[in-house]
């Protein structure tokens, strides 16, 4: 080989390796670190851990789950901007998290939209409309909406605080119908749920994956869910469009993300095994036995339908008057 053509290839090789993230030149035993910013047990774990399954056997490489739960999803987003951009560790991201956590934290040392960069949608979670099952007198949407108007400023509903999914809900449900009630915030959905089985509190919005067991107990009343159609799970229970506030249809997604400044290689590849790990029938049938939805779109034009949708849920959060903390 010519000595010339011999050296520019060998110095082709020490940029490509420069280049190449450290985590990807390791063996395929080599673990990438999936951050779920919250406590085990709710939503985000169960589609963390359950991507994190899928998503090792599509890579062929251990994707270990970390829970680094904290300032309502801050302190593992952080961690994960801070961490190398080599695509070695992924964040579990929500809705609230990417439109709403800069409201009302506008003193984070991270930006969703400049920093972290989207590799699917992992789930997206239906929240359904819950009252006591005797105490209102209520059957459908419409039966609440009516006691409402008789009973202005009256009645309460449940919150996990300012910005969260029960809260930015139950706000749109209110305008949406043109009533008015007091939001009561809770430290999360067993506290808030249980106040409704106790009657101390009138409604709620909750996560169809932690609620769907005290619906089908006759524990609590779903009156209606935030999905496309009935779900599986609560075949009775009617959709906010079918319930007549079709206003209230926002999807509220978890995503995969990885810092913004992940070599395009790199990113490319994660997002094309989170891809065809979410095509798997075993993957939509877990999320779907749980009360989740898998929204499956391809990898070219994922990060831009989490911006649009974001845009959406901040519009929201503004309209509101969503404030600092």
């Amino acid at each position: 080989m010519n000595p010339q053509r011999r050296h520019v290839l060998a110095q082709a090789g020490i940029a490509l390796a420069a280049a190449t993230p450290l985590w990807a030149q390791a063996s395929t035993d080599t673990p990438v670190r999936l951050v779920v910013p919250f406590a085990p047990g709710g939503p985000g774990d169960f589609t963390g851990r359950l991507a994190a399954l899928h998503l090792a056997k599509t890579l062929g490489q251990p994707v270990i789950v970390e829970n680094k739960p904290g300032a309502n999803g801050n302190i593992g987003a952080q961690q994960v901007v801070d961490a190398p951009a080599d695509g070695g560790s992924i964040l579990l991201n929500t809705v609230g998290m990417q439109a709403i956590n800069p409201l009302l934290y506008p003193q984070l040392r991270y930006s969703p939209g400049r920093d972290l960069v989207t590799l699917g949608i992992a789930s997206v979670v239906p929240n359904v409309l819950v009252v006591h099952p005797d105490k209102l007198g209520v059957n459908t949407v419409a039966e609440l909406v009516a006691l409402a108007r008789r009973q202005p400023g009256r009645l309460t509903y449940a919150t996990f605080g300012g910005g969260s999914s029960s809260h930015l809900y139950g706000a749109m449900f209110l305008r949406a119908a043109g009533i008015e009630a007091v939001p009561v915030p809770y430290k999360g959905s067993a506290p808030a749920s249980a106040d409704v089985m106790a009657g101390n509190v009138d409604f709620l919005f909750d996560s169809l994956t932690t609620s769907v067991g005290l619906i089908q107990g006759r524990k609590l009343k779903g009156l209606a869910v935030t999905a496309g159609e009935r779900l599986p799970l609560v075949p009775d229970v009617p959709t906010m469009q079918q319930a007549g506030l079709p206003a209230v249809d926002l999807k509220f997604w978890l995503s995969l993300q990885v810092h913004a400044r992940t070599p395009a290689p790199v990113l490319a590849r994660l997002r094309q095994a989170l891809y065809q790990a979410m095509l798997q029938p075993e993957y939509q049938a877990a999320l779907t036995a749980r009360g989740a939805e898998a929204l499956v779109i391809e990898p070219a034009r994922v990060h831009q339908q989490v911006l649009a949708d974001a845009a959406q849920w901040l519009a929201l959060g503004q309209s509101i008057g969503i404030r600092p903390v």
